[in-house]
Parts: C-alpha cells; structure tokens; sequence
C-alpha cells in the first residue's frame, strides 16, 4: 500500500509539471463551463438543441473532453515513453511491479477526471441552478465512459511501441471522439447518419447518456450498452498486447 501511494504521488508530481497538460485538462473545460454557465441566453432551452440549453448541450462534452486528453493523450505517452527508457524492466527488479505503475496511472486518471467533473458540474450549477436530474445515473454514466475511454488508451499504448507514434494517434484518436461528441457540431444538428455513428461510438454514447441523466432521468440502455462493448472489447484488446518491455 505504501509503495502504491508512492507511486502514486510522484505520477501526481510529474503530471503536475506538465503545464499544458494541466491547462487543457482542468483549467480550459473547467473554465469554458463557468464561462457558459454565466452567460443567461445560454441557460435556456434552444429548440434547435432539442428543447435543452447549450450549457445543458455542451457541459457533458467538456466532461468527456477531459476523460479524453488523459486516457487516450496523456496515459498512452507516458506509458510508451516509460516503455522506452526502460523503465518498466527495472521496475521488474523492485517492489514497484509494472502492474502497480499501470494501477497507479488509472487511479491516477480517474481522481483527476472526477476533481473535474465536480467543477464542471458543482460551480456552473451554482451560478446557472442546472444541475443534473438524475446524479446516480450521471455518475454511471461517467464511469462506463471513464471505463471505455482508458481501455482505448490501453490499445494506443499497447499496439504502438514508440512515443511519438503513440502521441500522434492519441491525438488522432481525441479529436475524432470529440468530433462524435458534438464539439464542434452539437449531436442534435447532425445529419441522421452522422448521428448513427455518434451513438456507436464511446464519445457520442457517452454524451447522450450524461445529458439524458442531466436533464430528464436514466438514458435508454442501449448507450450503456455501447460503452460497455467498447469498454469490454478495448481492454481485452489491450490485455492481450501490452507489452512491458
């Protein structure tokens, strides 16, 4: 437990180094809520949004925004990186095993995600009165997301065994599920097959399920069951490919 907390602390540490890692993690999307949530025209339904506001549209994509950079940028180039200095073979000679590294980096992620997701939804609620209707639901939702999104940065960090390759399909693969999210084109305004595709993907199944359980109650379970078979598929991908050394 003492080496696990270690571990921990110092990924913290060199996380925390990282300032644009940090920025874009917490600062932008956290700021970007508190932004939307300010502005009064953008706390009221839009019919074009179906009936919901754009801070209601927009606050769980700046959720999984965050889920994204760490799972599928951040994670997968700090393994791979570790991969190729050698690092996870000396950890083979010490208490610390390679397994513990990899637990101590999906912890890690996960405490910063939620950190943010209290902010995204704590702060905005108190300034716009918007908060999510159904919250155990909303949290389920976050974690089946949270479960699938790092099982896509396993497969990154399993199947590429150089940094830079790893970083760039990382970035490849967070712009295209921010895309499916409804970043720069919101869900509802996609064309009808565009918005197919969204809803089989982790982002877009992952979106729709936290604005159903912001706004109304439990989402229908075909989402839940879209990240489940990502989440489910991913890691068993990752299991079977990862390689530490």
């Amino acid at each position: 437990m003492s080496s696990a907390t270690a571990l921990i602390g110092s990924e913290a540490r060199l996380l925390a180094r990282n300032p644009g890692v940090v920025i874009w993690t917490v600062v932008l999307p956290v700021a970007a809520a508190i932004v939307i949530a300010s502005i009064p025209s953008a706390r009221r339904p839009v019919d074009s949004f179906d009936g919901l506001s754009v801070f209601q549209v927009y606050q769980p994509i700046l959720a999984l925004f965050v889920l994204a950079m760490l799972a599928v940028q951040a994670m997968p180039d700090v393994l791979t990186r570790y991969r190729e200095m050698g690092v996870l073979k000396r950890l083979r000679t010490t208490p610390v095993s390679p397994a513990l590294l990899l637990a101590a980096q999906f912890v890690l992620i996960m405490a910063v995600s939620f950190v943010c997701l209290a902010l995204i939804v704590v702060i905005p609620g108190i300034i716009s009165g918007q908060w999510p209707h159904h919250l155990v639901g909303f949290v389920v939702s976050y974690l089946l997301a949270c479960w699938a999104f790092l099982g896509l940065g396993m497969v990154i960090a399993s199947l590429f065994r150089n940094a830079k390759v790893a970083a760039g399909f990382g970035t490849l693969g967070f712009f295209v599920l921010q895309f499916f999210a409804g970043l720069w084109i919101p869900r509802s305004t996609m064309p009808g097959w565009m918005h197919t595709i969204s809803n089989l993907t982790p982002s877009g199944a992952g979106t729709q399920a936290l604005a159903d359980t912001a706004t109304t109650g439990w989402p229908p379970i075909g989402f839940f069951g879209t990240l489940i078979v990502w989440a489910a598929v991913a890691t068993a991908i990752a299991m079977r490919t990862f390689k530490w050394e």
